[in-house]
């Protein structure tokens, strides 16, 4: 008889079930023998469907795995039944070249003409295990980047609740972590928003966008003792597999608010001063003459309104005769010489009639002794003259005594006012150049916090915080110094440093204000540049104007990244050179000539001061500086430094 066995219909149909399965499929007898393997066997092992019947099925076992192996098998034919195998251990597989990878493996008894057999469907999970470990390596890094955040950082997911806080967020609220995480978002919210907080919540996960939520409003947030306190909260979206999330960045600008309004408080002082004189016409004018600011004594005394009068040239207040023998010219001149002109002389009213006028201009210099304008003080004398001239008539001693007390007293009253005004100036200008310091001595002080509340403390950091708030305090006082010595006429001082340093100590102050405007910064410093000749803390004040500058320039941008990139390079043969550039607005045509004129100003809120004070300081040291657009989008600004050349 013929031993050879035909293939019944039902062992071809499952031999080609068993061919066309996605998986690897091997099928072993109760001694571990392979005796059917699949085509994705032989892809995943790297042997032939040849070389694998007959095998011991061991041989596809690590080495370290082997020894338990037959039991486990026997044990299987001891119970056939489906089910994994290694059910919550890690199982790998050996190639024929030696290599192991991760599997999956499904074990199914079938009973054949020669006993019961296992069928193994194994599955290779390589890339299933890279991704979940990319998975956890992404979740990981975001979490340590959300740890780290300077500022308070709060997550929560479609329905308010709070799923993750960092260490500045339990600062910042006064709640621990585990009292935040699970809790509706609600919880920091203060009472009279949290009606309506809801709908801004399901309205932003509707359209997802990467915004501050505090544009064009102000927020307040709720500490666990009940204190409100205002905040600027950035927002994004995050796709996690629990759905969409909320990241929230909280800063607290309680300081930053105090500072603000001391600050308006004093311009508003500032004004009232002035503005409340009304026996002096007090104004300022540009170094060409035209007016710029105007008091109501001033409308008073020449009956120009200030929309009358501002922008135009001080001459119309001239005699025709005065304007022609260029009096008005002669005296700017005069004053910029030698600090102050004055005289006595007629001028001319809005309805054209004349007063004769006691007249003071007193020229206002930056602290690099630039001329960036004059204070002009005119009180109408003819009442004064016309006395002295009907006391001049009688004749008497008497007269001639009031007459010189009258003088005296207006003497006394000019000098008066003439040291308001400058003490006018100068509180303006501590307000405008101390701002920075004062907020970077904040920043670092929330810094040091930060250091201090780890667990441990980093001491060292907390160290680095308080020498910088030193260093702050210190160029804070420096500035002060350096108005003061406006006044007297003190020099700058000068010392030879490198221009990268002076940059590094500015990035780190501004650090803060690039994070919260969503700003990237590119350094771009040139290495081994020679040293310059320079005041570090007027230098400072150069680039944190300018970086600053760029940063509001771009608060409009929206549809593309905001960049910010400082770079220093050798202007050969004898200068530094360092640009800001920003990817904003640009600069139009119409301010372009205007930029750096003494208060000319495109803010609301600004006196026009900063790139003209940027200007002075650069070319006091003997430098030049620029602004110009770029070939894209935004503009760079520029100065050049000379260096240190050995005499």
């Amino acid at each position: 008889m013929s031993n050879i066995k035909h293939e019944s219909a039902d062992e071809r149909r499952f031999r080609l079930v068993v061919e066309a399965a996605p998986n690897a499929m091997v099928m072993i007898d109760p001694a571990g023998k392979i005796v059917m393997a699949n085509t994705q066997a032989e892809r995943a092992f790297g042997y032939s469907r040849a070389e694998l019947v007959g095998l011991s099925v061991e041989l596809l076992v690590p080495e370290q795995l082997r020894g338990h192996h037959p039991a486990l098998r026997a044990t299987f034919f001891d119970q056939p039944r489906p089910r994994p195998m290694g059910a919550g251990r890690d199982l790998y597989g050996l190639k024929k070249d030696g290599t192991e990878f991760p599997v999956e493996i499904g074990l199914n008894p079938i009973e054949t003409d020669e006993g019961t057999m296992v069928l193994s469907a194994i599955v290779d999970i390589t890339e299933r295990k890279a991704a979940e470990r990319a998975m956890r390596e992404s979740e990981r890094r975001f979490r340590q980047v959300v740890e780290s955040a300077p500022s308070a950082m709060v997550v929560f997911d479609c329905t308010g609740k709070i799923t993750l806080v960092n260490t500045q967020a339990e600062r910042v609220f006064g709640y621990s972590r585990a009292e935040l995480v699970g809790q509706p978002v609600e919880i920091i919210v203060p009472d009279r928003f949290r009606g309506r907080y809801p709908d801004l919540r399901r309205a932003f996960l509707d359209e997802l966008p990467a915004t501050p939520m505090s544009a064009g409003r102000d927020l307040y947030l709720l500490k666990k003792d009940g204190t409100e306190f205002p905040v600027e909260i950035s927002t994004s979206s995050i796709d996690a597999d629990e759905g969409a999330m909320i990241l929230s960045s909280i800063v607290d600008v309680t300081e930053r608010k105090a500072a603000e309004l001391a600050l308006r408080e004093s311009e508003q002082r500032y004004t009232l001063l002035v503005e409340g004189v009304t026996d002096y016409a007090i104004y300022m004018v540009d170094p060409n003459g035209f007016i710029t600011n105007w008091n109501r004594g001033a409308q008073r005394i020449k009956g120009y309104r200030s929309e009358e009068v501002v922008g135009r040239h001080f001459a119309c207040f001239h005699t025709e005769e005065d304007r022609a023998a260029n009096v008005p010219q002669q005296s700017l001149e005069i004053a910029a010489r030698d600090g102050r002109y004055e005289t006595e002389a007629w001028r001319v009213r809005k309805d054209g009639s004349r007063f004769l006028a006691n007249v003071v201009i007193d020229a206002l210099k930056d602290d690099s002794g630039q001329l960036i304008g004059f204070a002009k003080i005119t009180r109408d004398a003819t009442e004064r003259v016309q006395a002295e001239r009907e006391l001049e008539e009688v004749r008497i001693n008497l007269a001639r005594s009031r007459a010189e007390e009258a003088l005296r007293r207006t003497q006394a009253e000019l000098a008066h006012v003439g040291r308001v005004l400058a003490l006018g100036e100068l509180t303006a200008s501590i307000a405008h150049e101390v701002n920075q310091p004062l907020a970077a001595l904040v920043n670092s002080a929330n810094a040091g916090l930060n250091w201090l509340s780890k667990r441990p403390p980093n001491l060292e950091k907390a160290r680095d915080s308080i020498d910088r708030i030193i260093r702050d305090g210190e160029r804070a006082s420096g500035i002060v110094h350096r108005v003061r010595a406006l006044a007297s006429k003190a020099g700058i001082e000068k010392v030879p440093l490198h221009i990268n340093d002076v940059i590094d100590e500015v990035v780190a102050l501004v650090q803060l204000e690039l994070v919260n405007q969503r700003v990237s910064l590119q350094m771009d410093l040139a290495p081994a540049l020679p040293p310059t000749l320079a005041d570090r803390v007027q230098l400072q004040q150069v680039i944190i104007n300018l970086v600053m500058n760029g940063i509001e320039a771009m608060q409009t941008v929206v549809e593309r990244p905001r960049e910010l990139t400082i770079r220093s390079q050798w202007n050969q043969p004898h200068e530094v050179l360092v640009s800001v550039s920003d990817c904003g607005v640009g600069i139009s045509n119409e301010n372009a000539p205007r930029l750096f004129n003494a208060f000319f100003t495109t803010k609301s809120s600004g006196i026009g001061m900063g790139l003209s004070i940027c200007r002075s300081i650069v070319e006091a040291h003997g430098g030049q500086i620029s602004a110009a657009n770029n070939a894209g989008a935004g503009a760079t600004f520029q100065f050049t430094l000379p260096l240190n050349q050995p005499s």
